[in-house]
């Protein structure tokens, strides 16, 4: 049986990773993961709902005996390991080298259809 502290020790430790490797500012873990979003994996988001769920569980005192330590200490090490294939310096990058990409096809499009303008009204 787990006890507060390890639960609360586990949720801080993944808020800490959370934190650094995306950037997600939040106080718990349910709201950390909602703003984490479609940047982790489903089996990310599963491993946060049994940590979520065991520590809900042992807030109540008959239902804090069902809870599975070793799964939730699974569930941590799966979470874990996703966030620590997350490099947040190779993921500033793709989001700066997306923006620019995307607006270089936009100046692209708009020099096109310039041109293609200027030839429909006969000026070039």
């Amino acid at each position: 049986m787990m006890s507060d502290l390890d639960f609360n020790a586990m949720e801080q430790k993944a808020l800490g990773a959370l934190r650094l490797k995306l950037g997600v500012k939040a106080r718990d873990l349910p709201r950390a993961m909602k703003r984490a979003g479609r940047r982790l994996p489903k089996d990310a988001h599963r491993a946060a709902g049994v940590m979520i769920a065991a520590q809900a569980q042992a807030g109540h005192p008959k239902l804090a005996r069902m809870v599975d330590g070793l799964a939730v200490d699974a569930a941590a090490a799966r979470l874990h390991e996703h966030l620590a294939k997350i490099d947040p310096k190779e993921r500033r990058k793709d989001i700066i080298l997306s923006m620019l990409g995307a607006q270089a096809f936009n100046i692209l499009a708009v020099i096109a259809l310039v041109v293609g303008l200027l030839h429909w009204r006969d000026l070039l």
